[in-house]
């Protein structure tokens, strides 16, 4: 197809402004209309596109993709054919697609990742509301904007002719990267073909390369229809085990085992990420040693005192019987109150959850309290320090001081994890209404049922 000249010419009442990108089949203009001086992306299709049932089939799929209303869908202005060249005017989203940013930042992080593709997810139910499948969700179709704000572009483009990663056998249309076995053999597909597309992507996004990445087209193809999906634990081990068998449920060969929409798959990727968030076993470590040596000083200052009490382990001799009270010092044992000096709200929050899950919510407190002060507002350590206290004081039986605290938590924290906020909180409005009979003990085994540590 040529582009020579486009630039500063007018197309479909569109004025050509500059190149933004090229592929096989198409390529794609920033561009303004003429009338309205609206800002649009202007996609031309190669002219082959343009023949017999592709150019039918490209025109009644973008009119179905124009009525499509949501945040997370690029709007389309307009779609048609003229000098033989079909035509998609969209709106201009600034920012780069999703493949672009794999490459040049790599692999991102697991809450970043599940923070764009939720969007994503959202965005094609809505379209399978409508009985729309994109049939090629792909990193380079789904664009990320400032503050990582996610659309998906693409929909009603025919992809047919193998080319830059697209292929086509039989009636198949899609990327062989990230296309499902059903795609591939030419079948009917549905919503699940895009889940699975969907579930490529979140495992590229997360270890850096699609799941049945090849050396060639035709071993993408065969390890799409016949390969088990690739570990999760062995690709990237840092990553929550519950990822594992989540993707391969999403990865399914067959439909029928897959989730049966993208915010379920999405639904499931935050719940499995929720309840080991990542903290540095280092610090967490030397957190716990400090304070297993504040206990030991603790044992060694009442052999001291005993050693004073009775000379060398024989009773001196007395003309009566004396009783000598030893009176413990008060606040917190020495050690706890250096390791209370540290300003580094993370080192903080990682005492607090040792003490915590080791069942002393007394000691916890202050360490919850003192890392909710120090770290900054908007982190994640803020939000789980924040809960920590409101969970000491629950289980301290403090419940009416521990409301205000896990609400505020309820406020801060990732959407993921507010279910078992919400539990807390239920359980300490109860218990301050009279309806326990002593403090409620919670088993403190992670963050999906108790106190909370900082990524």
């Amino acid at each position: 197809m040529s582009v020579d000249g486009r630039i500063d010419s007018e197309v479909a009442g569109y004025r050509v402004v500059e190149l933004l990108g090229r592929g096989g089949m198409s390529v794609v203009y920033r561009a303004e209309h003429v009338r309205l001086g609206r800002p649009a992306a202007l996609k031309l299709l190669a002219a082959t596109l343009g023949q017999g049932d592709h150019r039918e089939r490209f025109l009644r799929e973008s009119k179905l993709a124009a009525s499509l209303d949501h945040p997370g869908i690029v709007p389309v202005f307009d779609a048609g054919e003229e000098d033989g060249l079909l035509y998609i005017a969209m709106a201009y989203v600034e920012g780069s697609d999703l493949k672009t940013l794999l490459v040049r930042e790599g692999k991102l992080p697991l809450r970043r990742t599940l923070r764009i593709l939720g969007q994503v997810a959202s965005a094609l139910d809505a379209a399978h509301a409508r009985g729309l499948v994109h049939r090629d969700v792909k990193p380079a179709n789904i664009l990320v904007g400032p503050g990582d704000r996610a659309y998906l572009s693409d929909f009603g483009v025919v992809k047919e002719l193998a080319a830059a990663g697209t292929t086509r056998t039989g009636s198949f249309v899609g990327t062989i990267e990230y296309s499902a076995p059903e795609q591939i053999e030419g079948k009917e597909v549905d919503a699940r073909a895009d889940v699975y597309a969907l579930a490529c992507v979140l495992y590229e996004c997360v270890v850096g390369t699609p799941p049945f990445h090849r050396s060639s087209d035709v071993a993408v193809l065969n390890a799409h229809l016949h390969a088990s999906p690739p570990k999760l634990s062995k690709a990237a081990p840092d990553l929550p085990p519950a990822l594992e068998p989540l993707l391969a449920k999403a990865l399914s060969k067959s439909p029928l085992d897959r989730y049966a929409g993208c915010g379920e798959l999405m639904a499931a990727a935050r719940a499995a990420a929720a309840p080991e968030p990542h903290v540095s076993r280092a610090r967490l470590a030397l957190s716990v040693g400090l304070l297993a040596l504040a206990g030991l000083a603790g044992a060694a200052l009442a052999v001291a005192v005993d050693r004073l009490a009775f000379d060398g382990g024989k009773a001196a001799p007395q003309p009566a019987t004396t009783t000598v009270l030893v009176t413990p010092p008060a606040g917190p044992p020495p050690l706890d109150r250096l390791l209370l000096k540290s300003k580094d709200g993370r080192t903080l929050n990682d005492a607090a959850f040792a003490l915590i899950n080791a069942g002393e919510y007394d000691r916890a407190l202050p360490f919850a309290r003192k890392a909710m002060r120090d770290a900054k507002i908007g982190t994640l350590t803020r939000g789980y320090a924040t809960f920590n206290v409101g969970y000491a004081l629950l289980n301290l039986g403090r419940c009416g001081e521990a409301l205000p605290f896990l609400r505020r938590a309820l406020r801060i924290q990732p959407v993921e994890n507010r279910v078992y906020i919400q539990e807390r909180i239920t359980a300490a409005q109860h218990c301050a209404q009279g309806g326990a009979s002593g403090p409620p003990q919670f088993r403190s085994s992670g963050a999906g049922s108790g106190p909370s540590r900082a990524p």
